[in-house]
């Protein structure tokens, strides 16, 4: 594991890579695709950073292009595994699984932060697993709201449960990069905390009150 990655990435996600060289070379990539952006990373530099010769970076990715279709289908999988009681009517359950789903979506952030149309205009496979994803992504944020209406954990009238989705789902692509920008040497984990805070500061109005206390208390564990 690189000693760089810990201050970057949940324990969680850092589980995902073993030792091995491909997985060295998905860890390496994902940070610095998030520090950097995708166009601003070179694979001689995920080399250099992974501590392995670029050849046997070709050797397991024939072009970034690859190694972007890896992380997306990481991010799918992992997404999928942390969404296993997505219709539990448990409040605590449904909160912690937006605050593990949020954690995991800032890990892999440049997937849907990153512009990818121009240069993925000549390989729609890859353009259609980007879209896939940002849009599955997009869904789940305006499900999440429109359970926990449902079942009572919000109320929020049904014409803005829309406009509440994109505020929220700014947060989302975003609040780590801004963030990192507006409070230099704040650590990682304080940022990840202060951007679930956020997002409790844009339902707050909308929280069922009984159930305010339990999500203060979530946070405060954070």
């Amino acid at each position: 594991m690189l000693e760089t990655s810990y201050s970057q990435l949940t324990p969680d996600t850092l589980e995902l890579f073993s030792d091995k060289t491909r997985d060295v070379i998905l860890e390496s990539s994902l940070v610095m695709f998030n520090e950097r952006g995708f166009n601003g990373v070179t694979t001689s530099s995920i080399a250099d950073t992974a501590d392995i010769l670029e050849g046997s970076l070709w050797y397991h990715f024939n072009s970034k292009k690859d190694i972007l279709s890896a992380h997306i289908l990481l991010l799918e999988q992992v997404f999928l595994g942390t969404n296993q009681n997505v219709e539990s009517k448990n409040s605590n359950t449904i909160v912690q699984g937006i605050f593990k789903c949020y954690n995991l979506i800032w890990d892999f952030r440049y997937i849907l932060r990153d512009n990818f149309q121009a240069l993925l205009k000549e390989d729609p496979v890859v353009m259609n697993l980007v879209t896939q994803i940002n849009t599955h992504i997009d869904e789940w944020v305006e499900n999440r709201i429109r359970h926990s209406n449902d079942v009572g954990l919000l109320k929020i009238p049904r014409e803005d449960i829309e406009n509440l989705s994109e505020v929220i789902l700014v947060l989302g692509r975003y609040w780590l990069d801004f963030s990192e920008k507006k409070y230099p040497g704040a650590h990682n984990e304080s940022l990840r905390s202060k951007g679930l805070y956020h997002i409790f500061l844009v339902l707050r109005p909308y929280i069922n009150p009984k159930e305010i206390p339990m999500i203060e208390d979530m946070l405060n564990q954070y």
